[in-house]
C-alpha cells in the first residue's frame, strides 16, 4: 500500500518574487510533500499574487500568515499550522534537490531515535553560474564543531514534529542567526539524536537580497554572541570574516564611518564575548593597534620591497606583504611576520632589521662562480625528484625526455613536504649536492610556484647565478596569482606545459618581457601493452577486487591536492545519473527508468586519502558504500601498478573543474581507454581523436577559499547530464561490439594506428626533441644571453 505523504514544508517569504516559483516547485514536485505552508512577511513585489495563484492551482499550498515580526516568527506560525509528522524548512529563494524529502524520510524511518537530520548542501548563484559545496560536517563532530563555522546548510534539514515541543520555538530575538541558535540548542540538548545523510539535499541561493548579504554586520555579531553564550567565549573568526567582506566590497560601513571606525566599534561591542588574546589580535590585524608582544624596535619601510619578502608572500599570501604599509604599526606587523619565518627560510636572515636577531647565512664565494658561457651544455633539473605524485612525475618525465634526446642532466632535489611517499629513486644517480647549484648552463624548474619560492628562500639565489633559468610551473586557472608575480624576477624563460597555462602567464606584469614556449611534457608509458593486454587486465581486476565482467569506469586523484578542483563527487553523481538503480537512496522521489546496463557497469575511484580530516573524503566514502558498483581503491601505488589499474579500466572519467595538463588522461589515451573529460584546461590540447569525449561545461567564478591562490579566478562546472549521456553511449558501444572486458577489444577506435598516434604524442622522443631544439637555439645565442641573464655573478638580492 502506498504511504500517504507526511512532510509539511515551511516557507518564510518576503519579497522573494524572482525566485519564489522555482523554490515552491522544488518542494511540490517531491512526492512526500503533504503541504507547503507559506508565511509571508508582507511582500510588496508581487509574491502574494504568485502565492494566490499557487493556492488556486495546488490544494497543498496554504498561506498561513501575511505579516510577521521576522523570519523566526514566520517559521513559528507555520510550524503551529503544520499537519505533517515531519517538518521541512525551505526559504523562498532556496531549492530542494530531487528526492530530498524521500531520502530524509527514509533515514528518519531507519533511525527512530533521530529528532532531526541534515544532509549535504550547495551554495549557488544563477547570475554567475557559481556552485560551491557547503562546508558540511557529520553530526559526530558534536557541538564543538560549531566553534569553527556553522556546518548545517538550512534547506537540508528535516525535523520530527515533536522537535519544537522538546526544544522550544525559534527565538525571534535573533534577527539573522535564529537558525544558528536553533542548531546550537539542538546539539546541546540532543547530541545523540541528530543525524546526517551524505546526499545533496538542498541548495541555498546567493544573491544580494538575502539576509546574509543585507545584514552582514548582524550576522557576524549575533553569531559571535551565540558562540560566547554556548562556549563561554567566542573566537574572533566571525569578525575577521566580516572585515574581509568589508575589504572585498561585499559589505559596507554605516554612513559617516570609516572602515576602521566601524570595525573599532564592533570590536568594543564584542569585547565581552571574545577572549582578550583574540581581541588583541583582531585589533592588531585590522585596526593597527599592536599589543606589546608584537612590538619591535626596528621597522624599516624598505623591507616590503625586498625580493625575499615578496617571495615569502608567494608561499603565505595571507600575510598581505605585497601591500603598502601606511603606519608604523603596519611596519611592526610586517617585521614580526618576516622575523617569524627567518629560521625556516635562511634567505630572510640577512634583511635589514632582521639580521641582528639571527646569525647571517654565509653566501658562497661568488668570485669563483663559473660564467654562463663557460658552463657545459646541459640542464640542471630542480624539483621533487623522489616523491610519488603528479608534480614529482613531471621532473622524472623531463629527465627521461632530455636523456632520450642526448641532453646531459643533473638533478637538484627539493623535498615536497606534502606527505607523498619518496619511493621513486630512479633519478638518484643524477643527484647534484653542490650548494652553489648545478653544473650546466640551463636550469629547468619543475615545481609549483610556491615550492619554487620555498626552495629559493631556503637555498638562496646562487643556484640561479650564471645560469639561464627555465620554469615549467603547473597551474590550473585562467589567471596567474598576483602573489606569484615576484617569482618572474627569478626566471629567464617560461615553459608552460599547455596552452591553457600559457594564457594565464601572458597577463602578469613583467611576463611580457620573458620568452614563452609552450612545452607539452612527456607522459610516456614504456611498453604500454603490458598494462592493457587481456592477461594483465584480468590480473589487475583480480588484485584490486574489481568486477571481471563489468564495463569499468575509472578515475584517480589525490585528496592532498584539491577535491573541489578534481571533483570526484561529480564522477560519482554522473555515474549514478547514467546508470540508476531503483534501490539507491539517490533515486528516491522520482520515477526510475533503470538503464539496461545499470547492472553491467562499475566505477573505480583510486584515491590517496587526506593526511588530516576531510569532509569531502568522508562524504565520498559514505556515498560509495551505498552503491555496490562503486569501488574505492585507497592506496599509494608505484607507477607500474597505477598504470596496471588504469589499464584494466575501459573508460577514464575526469569531470574536473580545471587541469593544468592532465597526466592521467594522457596516460589513459595511450592505454586505449575512452576518455570522458571536462572540455576545459590543459587536457583540451590533446583530448582529441576517436577515444576522446569532451564534456560540455560552463565557466564560473571560483568560490572564495575553494582553491589556494585563486580567489576571484574562474574555472569550469561540467554538465553532469551531458557526461552521463556520453557514459551511456560509450558503454553501449562497447557492448554492441560483443566486447569482453577481460579479453582484447575489437573496437576500431582502439586500433594500432590510433594508439600509436596517442603514444607518439606523449613519448620521450617527442618531448625530448622539443626540449633539445629550443635549448640548442638558446645555446647558439649564449654570448648574447650572457649579458641578459636575470641572475649574473654580481646580481644583488
Amino acid at each position: 500500500m502506498k504511504l500517504r505523504p507526511s512532510i509539511s514544508v515551511l516557507m518564510p517569504c518576503l519579497n522573494a518574487g524572482p525566485f519564489l516559483a522555482e523554490a515552491a516547485a522544488s518542494a511540490l514536485q517531491q512526492p512526500d510533500c503533504l503541504e507547503l505552508l507559506v508565511a509571508d512577511g508582507g511582500s510588496s513585489d508581487g509574491s502574494l499574487q504568485l502565492l494566490n495563484d499557487l493556492v488556486a492551482t495546488d490544494p497543498r499550498v496554504r498561506v498561513v500568515s501575511r505579516s510577521d515580526h521576522g523570519p523566526a516568527d514566520a517559521l513559528n506560525k507555520a510550524w503551529r499550522a503544520a499537519r505533517g509528522t515531519l517538518i521541512g524548512w525551505l526559504n523562498a529563494d532556496d531549492l530542494y534537490t530531487p528526492g530530498a524529502l524521500a531520502r530524509g524520510k527514509s533515514a528518519l524511518d531507519e533511525h527512530p531515535e533521530w529528532l532531526m537530520l541534515y544532509g549535504e548542501g550547495e551554495e549557488f548563484d544563477t547570475a554567475t553560474g557559481l556552485r560551491h559545496r557547503y562546508n558540511t560536517l557529520p553530526a559526530s563532530v558534536g557541538l564543538d564543531g560549531f566553534r569553527s563555522h556553522c556546518f548545517i546548510c538550512q534547506p537540508t534539514v528535516l525535523f520530527r514534529r515533536t522537535m519544537p515541543l522538546l526544544l522550544g520555538p525559534f527565538a525571534d530575538r535573533w534577527r539573522t542567526a535564529f537558525d544558528f541558535d536553533y542548531w546550537l540548542r539542538a546539539f546541546a540538548a540532543f547530541p545523540h539524536r541528530i543525524g546526517y545523510i551524505p546526499h545533496l539535499q538542498g541548495r541555498t541561493r546567493l544573491h544580494t537580497g538575502t539576509i546574509t548579504s543585507q545584514q552582514r554586520t548582524h550576522v557576524a555579531m549575533e553569531a559571535t554572541a551565540l558562540l560566547a553564550r554556548h562556549f563561554g567565549a567566542a573566537p574572533a573568526s566571525r569578525l575577521h570574516s566580516y572585515g574581509l567582506e568589508l575589504q572585498m566590497g561585499l559589505a559596507h560601513p554605516p554612513a559617516g564611518l570609516s572602515f576602521q571606525e566601524h570595525l573599532g566599534q564592533l570590536a568594543e561591542q564584542a569585547a565581552d564575548w571574545i577572549t582578550p588574546i583574540q581581541l588583541a589580535a583582531f585589533k592588531r590585524d585590522w585596526l593597527h593597534q599592536p599589543d606589546e608582544a608584537t612590538r619591535h624596535p626596528v621597522a624599516d619601510r624598505t623591507l616590503v620591497g625586498q625580493l625575499p619578502v615578496r617571495l615569502l608572500q608567494a608561499i603565505h599570501p595571507e600575510l598581505g606583504l605585497g601591500k603598502e604599509w601606511p603606519s608604523a604599526s603596519g611596519q611592526r606587523q610586517l617585521h614580526q611576520a618576516v622575523n617569524n619565518y627567518a629560521n625556516a627560510y635562511p634567505l630572510l636572515q640577512n634583511l635589514e632589521g632582521i639580521r641582528e636577531q639571527h646569525s647571517p647565512t654565509t653566501a658562497s664565494d661568488r668570485g669563483s662562480l663559473q660564467l654562463f658561457v663557460e658552463r657545459p651544455f646541459g640542464v640542471n633539473l630542480i624539483g621533487h625528484a623522489f616523491e610519488v605524485f603528479g608534480i614529482g612525475e613531471d621532473i622524472r618525465m623531463a629527465a627521461c625526455a632530455l636523456r632520450q634526446a642526448g641532453v646531459p642532466c643533473a638533478v637538484i632535489h627539493q623535498p615536497a613536504d606534502n606527505g607523498s611517499a619518496c619511493t621513486d629513486r630512479s633519478l638518484e644517480p643524477l643527484l647534484c649536492s653542490d650548494p652553489s647549484g648545478g653544473p650546466y648552463a640551463f636550469n629547468l624548474v619543475c615545481m609549483a610556484a610556491p615550492s619554487h619560492a620555498r626552495w629559493l628562500l631556503k637555498s638562496g639565489f646562487d643556484a640561479l647565478r650564471e645560469r639561464f633559468t627555465l620554469v615549467a610551473w603547473p597551474w590550473e586557472t585562467q589567471q596567474w596569482p598576483k602573489a606569484w608575480f615576484p617569482l618572474l624576477e627569478a626566471v629567464d624563460e617560461l615553459w608552460p606545459s599547455s596552452s591553457f597555462t600559457a594564457a594565464a602567464l601572458y597577463a602578469p606584469p613583467g611576463a611580457a618581457s620573458l620568452p614563452l614556449q609552450v612545452m607539452p611534457m612527456a607522459a610516456a608509458i614504456p611498453d604500454p601493452d603490458r598494462f592493457c593486454n587481456p592477461t594483465a587486465r584480468h590480473a589487475a581486476r583480480a588484485r584490486h577486487e574489481l568486477p571481471a565482467d563489468a564495463v569499468l569506469f575509472g578515475y584517480s586523484f589525490d585528496f592532498n591536492s584539491s577535491a573541489t578542483r578534481k571533483n570526484p563527487m561529480g564522477a560519482l553523481e554522473a555515474f549514478q545519473l547514467a546508470f540508476p538503480l531503483p534501490e539507491l537512496p539517490a533515486s528516491f522521489g522520482h520515477e526510475i527508468n533503470c538503464h539496461p546496463m545499470s547492472n553491467q557497469v562499475a566505477l573505480m575511484i583510486k584515491a590517496l586519502p587526506p593526511q588530516g580530516s576531510s569532509t569531502e573524503w568522508h562524504w565520498l566514502q559514505l556515498r560509495a558504500a551505498e552503491d555496490p558498483r562503486i569501488h574505492l581503491v585507497v592506496a599509494s601505488l608505484e607507477r607500474d601498478e597505477l598504470l596496471a589499474l588504469y589499464g584494466c579500466c575501459d573508460v577514464f572519467l575526469s569531470l574536473h573543474r580545471s587541469e593544468g595538463f592532465g597526466r592521467g588522461m594522457a596516460e589513459a589515451l595511450q592505454l586505449g581507454l575512452d576518455v570522458i573529460s571536462t572540455a576545459y584546461g590543459g587536457n583540451s590540447d590533446f583530448c582529441t581523436g576517436p577515444l576522446a569525449h569532451p564534456v560540455r561545461c560552463q565557466t564560473v567564478p571560483i568560490p572564495r577559499g575553494a582553491y589556494p591562490f585563486a580567489d576571484g579566478h574562474l574555472w569550469a562546472e561540467p554538465d553532469l547530464e551531458h557526461a552521463a549521456a556520453l557514459m551511456q553511449e560509450v558503454a553501449a558501444r562497447r557492448r554492441s561490439l560483443d566486447w569482453d572486458p577481460a579479453t582484447a577489444s575489437v573496437d576500431p577506435s582502439r586500433s594500432a594506428d590510433v594508439l600509436a598516434a596517442y603514444r607518439e604524442r606523449f613519448s620521450y622522443v617527442a618531448a625530448g626533441l622539443r626540449y633539445r631544439a629550443r635549448l640548442e637555439e638558446l645555446w647558439s645565442q649564449r654570448h648574447a644571453l650572457a649579458t641578459q641573464l636575470k641572475w649574473k655573478v654580481d646580481t644583488p638580492v
